[in-house]
């Protein structure tokens, strides 16, 4: 048991654990009785129902909770509304009373929804939360956008806020403000944050910190630092590799978010390689050699073609060169990252289960390749993104992820490696245990 996710109501215990588990977590939501049967797994979400009671019974039903799991010592994510609704402070209280040296870090946004906060305040599509629908809601009312303001009316403790100008100084900035607060007695921090990149900050920050913390959030933030808190013990059951061959620029953005939220390797490979690799296969060995050496470190490794704009060839000058058609050139690049591909996968030091291929061309040469008739489709992560099983060949049954160079958003690829990793895991359990 690492994370025990204690929610107002169910469906936000649902949510928080339907996250985790995209970051590759086993989670279950606790509908009746806890028993110890159920620290088998790395998540268990519980629900108060206590939104709309009295603050005090709010209070004594998360208390309650605690006693349930407190000697386990999990990371707490004390799940909110993402619209601010219920007893934020009495319960939040309730997390710090059981444990004193705890402080809370308050990440009250949701950007995929857009729910963000600027100057303590929380915006809900751009505007006030006092100046939406939810101002009439019958059961909780919501006639105050600011949530330090909300924390100073329910919580006994003091109240800090770090500032989306700290936020955005980066995770070293934000580090030195937390132990800044914790010295001086903080028990409550409430961020500003507007993307899921300072979601990710904050987390890395939070993380580095290395302070006794909680999560108080409506489940991204849960989510990402749960990730980082855990990913040294949590080691993939298989890795995956990534075949990259799409030049776009948003790839390369997506490459550079990949990067920076996980632990990823790639090899960056030249153009003039992939085509020397096309005519003589012996030649991918120097790459497939550094590729397998970086199993056990990284749970990802891979390849790509370019990172920066910079590096982005200019296929006309190279068919001059190589006197070849761009058609040519096109086809040797592909063969050449589908032949590195092949290499790692065949290896008998591989443990690799997984795929994500970017690029129909790319992909259809590395299936081919790997000697699949093609891949069963399973589910559409994103639009134009999907998930299946490869059929036939050395690698059947192996899990494949692909989706266009031009498709998705800057965390689209991130996305992606978290849902695959995921499935990997779950599909060798299903072999394993039929």
């Amino acid at each position: 048991m690492k994370v025990a996710v204690v929610a107002d109501d169910l469906t936000g215990a649902n949510a928080t654990s339907a996250l985790l588990s995209k970051k590759g977590f086993n989670a279950i939501t606790c509908l009746e009785s806890f028993n110890e049967d159920l620290t088998r797994f790395d998540v268990i979400s519980f629900a108060t129902d206590s939104r709309s009671i009295p603050y005090k019974e709010a209070y004594s039903r998360v208390v309650n909770c605690i006693s349930q799991f407190k000697q386990y010592r999990p990371l707490i994510s004390k799940r909110i509304d993402s619209t601010l609704r219920g007893n934020l402070g009495a319960e939040v209280d309730a997390v710090i009373d059981n444990d004193p040296d705890l402080m809370a870090l308050v990440v009250p946004v949701y950007p995929s929804s857009d729910r963000i906060c600027v100057g303590g305040s929380l915006l809900v599509n751009g505007i006030p939360l006092q100046n939406t629908a939810m101002r009439n809601d019958p059961k909780n009312p919501m006639t105050e956008s600011s949530i330090l303001e909300l924390f100073r009316c329910q919580s006994r403790y003091p109240i800090s806020h770090i500032a989306l100008k700290d936020v955005l100084e980066g995770k070293e900035r934000i580090e030195q403000r937390l132990k800044q607060v914790y010295q001086q007695g903080g028990r409550i921090v409430i961020f500003d944050a507007t993307t899921d990149t300072d979601i990710s900050v904050i987390a890395q920050a939070a993380n580095n910190a290395d302070l006794p913390v909680f999560c108080v959030d409506p489940g991204p933030f849960t989510a990402q630092f749960a990730h980082l808190r855990y990913s040294s013990e949590r080691k993939m059951a298989n890795k995956v590799f990534i075949a990259i061959g799409s030049v776009s620029e948003l790839t390369q953005r997506q490459i550079k978010k990949l990067k920076y939220d996980r632990k990823v390797w790639l090899e960056t490979v030249l153009v003039s390689e992939l085509i020397e690799i096309s005519k003589d296969t012996k030649k991918a060995e120097p790459i497939v050699t550094r590729l397998l050496t970086k199993i056990e470190q990284f749970d990802v490794i891979g390849i790509d073609t370019v990172e920066t704009p910079e590096q982005v060839s200019n296929l006309t000058s190279l068919a001059e060169g190589y006197n070849m058609s761009i058609v040519e050139i096109s086809n040797a690049l592909n063969k050449g990252i589908a032949e590195i591909t092949a290499q790692v996968l065949f290896h008998p030091e591989s443990i690799i289960r997984g795929i994500y291929t970017s690029g129909g061309d790319v992909t259809v040469n590395v299936v081919n390749r790997l000697g699949s008739s093609g891949f069963l489709l399973k589910d559409e992560i994103e639009p134009l993104t999907v998930y299946g099983h490869l059929v036939g060949g050395k690698c059947d049954g192996y899990s494949i992820v692909t989706k266009g160079g031009f498709v998705g958003n800057d965390n689209t690829l991130v996305h992606c490696i978290d849902y695959l990793s995921t499935k990997i895991s779950s599909h060798e359990s299903q072999k394993s245990n039929p």
